[in-house]
């Protein structure tokens, strides 16, 4: 048998589908494109007297940017109220809860005019850029711990399972039995048990750090392997194509390891954020209307 059907043959001439997650990830970046253009341009022209806090349009960002961010509690409800249960899914309000959760607060940057003139003013607009930054960071982590950013929540299980079928596609050679053994040790030890945070965070430490020597190894002696084959009959772009295939497949396996071992840090972290999230979120909510009643009262 050719030695070189011990690796993967890569895909050739074949159009890289599109994805549901790769449609929604290009939406998410062409929609902060369009929202810091927005800002930037606000930002050069604070200078010109074109808005007002007080006035005009100015004014009316504020109201409708305060109404947009008041809306947000319409996804936390949408999830505890029976009788809203039926009011379209999840997914829907989730989107829906992180498109106003940018465009409130920059409506009302914008309505500030990126200055801050009174002390309730000042504080509203901390404490909505601290919502906003908490809202961020909790995205980024919900995303860790679930199947792109509208999936289901993911298991230690089915990640590890994933991880056992990208090393069943590394190819005969590197399923022997000296690898085979190690691969099935890292994935015992990738498997995160039930313990407090530290005790996760230090247990994906130490699998990381043995990922890492396995996949520099396994890259070595794969690469080396690769190169020191007689060529005669291997095209250089054929052997370009098996070479690139197999690092990417055996990236692929241990960063799979890598997300099964970190599961459980990210699981405690994101608890730990919607207990900070909440408070954050009623305090912002409290002064801003300080700030509205302040505003229409003196």
């Amino acid at each position: 048998m050719d030695s070189r059907s011990q690796y993967p043959t890569p895909r050739r001439g074949g159009v890289r589908q599109r994805t549901p997650a790769s449609d929604g990830a290009f939406s998410i970046v062409i929609f902060v494109i369009v929202v810091a253009a927005i800002l930037y341009a606000g930002w050069s022209r604070r200078n010109d007297d074109l808005i007002n806090p007080e006035i005009g349009v100015g004014y009316y960002l504020g109201i409708v940017g305060g109404s947009l961010m008041l809306a947000l509690l319409l996804y936390p409800l949408r999830k505890r109220l029976k009788s809203m249960r039926t009011w379209g899914r999840v997914a829907t309000w989730f989107r829906l809860h992180m498109i106003l959760g940018v465009v409130g607060p920059a409506l009302v940057v914008l309505h500030s005019n990126f200055e801050l003139k009174s002390l309730n003013a000042s504080v509203a607009l901390v404490s909505m850029l601290l919502v906003s930054a908490s809202g961020v960071v909790g995205r980024y982590i919900y995303s860790r711990i679930h199947r792109g950013l509208y999936g289901g929540k993911v298991e230690a299980r089915e990640l590890l399972a994933e991880a056992q079928a990208f090393r069943e596609g590394l190819g005969s050679d590197l399923s022997g039995a000296a690898w085979k053994a190690q691969f099935e040790a890292l994935e015992r030890e990738a498997m995160p048990h039930a313990s407090g945070f530290f005790s996760a965070w230090a247990h994906a430490a130490r699998v990381g750090a043995h990922v890492h020597q396995s996949e520099r190894a396994l890259l070595r002696d794969f690469e080396a392997d690769i190169r020191n084959r007689d060529g005669a009959h291997w095209p250089y772009r054929e052997r370009h194509d098996h070479l690139a295939e197999g690092r990417a497949r055996i990236k692929r396996y241990h960063s799979a390891l890598r997300r099964t071992a970190g599961l459980a840090v990210y699981e405690r972290l994101f608890a730990a954020w919607h207990v900070l999230h909440l408070p954050l979120f009623y305090m912002l909510i409290f002064t801003a209307l300080i700030h509205v009643v302040a505003v229409h009262l003196y």
